[in-house]
């Protein structure tokens, strides 16, 4: 493991201190170079899966492949929602039945048994524990939705909500609302409801700034040839495009993709990418999102809501990076 894998383990943490430069100036510089030069960034301490595209179990079972087969990623737990078993008939299987265009039947087989602790109580033993989590949630709201209920106010000791959800201005792409709202708030509207006006601190990237940057396919294949992984994402890619042709989303002759979860994760690493909005926003049970025009003095209530793209170019590049 150690010398021929050359696998060693992060370090819990980097303390800085007055040397060579003074306290603050070694606290900054330090974070320039783990951050922006090194581009370290720390695993996360948990994935929760949850009902979407595909239903509980498959997406369980999905992002167990992804994460541990394909990835080779095994220090990172994953944890399932019995929560949202609800909504497994309304799932589209918008991206087959793996939500990966089918993929990762070719990867494995394996079959993962279900974790002892479920998501929601994931999510909540790691507010009461910790500080400075940020939550990058990319599917329909339920499990945040659940730890909300089960501990009233918990959602609000994040440093941060990163979601990928909603239609602002733009049409909504969910069957189960009669495409009245955005796909991962119309799976579970009260949810995306109660998440929003839990009072914590949330930016949100709606389709209005999602469908609106796109990605060349040739450019993609290109960078994700040079991986292990290279057949798993060319398949992933080309069935990715395939799919938003045959559900209308795209013109064939138009070779980009819109990856709508990725600029939650692009943000994360440089929020300064994007411009972002305060915004009053009314979300029903349907799931549907309208701007509330109050009163500008009204501080109270507000969400960030990310519209545009500022750097392209540098968005793109941090896409590219993750094929490394």
């Amino acid at each position: 493991v150690k010398e021929v894998l050359k696998v060693t383990p992060s370090p819990p943490g980097i303390t800085t201190v007055c040397g060579n430069i003074p306290t603050e100036s070694a606290y900054q510089s330090t974070c320039i170079l783990v951050k922006e030069v090194l581009k370290v960034t720390p695993s996360p301490p948990g994935i929760t899966t949850v009902c979407g595209n595909i239903p509980t179990e498959s997406a369980y079972q999905s992002t167990c492949i992804l994460v541990k087969e394909v990835l080779k990623v095994t220090d990172v737990p994953v944890f399932r929602s019995s929560s949202s078993e609800f909504n497994d008939t309304h799932s589209s299987f918008f991206y087959g039945t793996d939500g990966h265009c089918g993929t990762l039947k070719n990867q494995s087989t394996r079959h993962f048994t279900r974790p002892d602790m479920s998501s929601e109580q994931f999510l909540i033993d790691q507010l009461t524990t910790k500080s400075n989590v940020t939550i990058i949630a990319i599917g329909p709201l339920t499990n945040l939705y659940k730890a909300e209920q089960l501990r009233p106010g918990i959602l609000t000791r994040c440093t941060e909500i990163i979601v990928m959800g909603g239609a602002i201005y733009e049409p909504g792409n969910c069957p189960k609302t009669n495409m009245v709202s955005e796909y991962n708030f119309g799976m579970d509207g009260k949810a995306a409801k109660c998440v929003v006006s839990s009072g914590a601190k949330i930016t949100l990237f709606p389709l209005d700034v999602t469908t609106t940057i796109r990605f060349e396919i040739a450019t993609l294949l290109h960078r994700s040839s040079k991986t292990k992984q290279k057949e798993f994402y060319k398949e992933c890619i080309e069935g990715t495009f395939k799919a938003m042709v045959y559900h209308g989303e795209t013109d064939p002759n138009d070779k980009r993709l819109s990856i709508h979860d990725v600029h939650c994760y692009v943000y994360y690493m440089n929020p300064k990418l994007y411009t972002v909005e305060d915004m009053h926003l009314r979300v029903e049970d349907s799931g549907r999102v309208t701007d509330v025009k109050a009163d500008e003095n009204d501080n109270k209530n507000l969400t960030k809501v990310a519209f545009t793209g500022v750097n392209i170019q540098e968005i793109t590049e941090l896409v590219l990076k993750m094929f490394d």
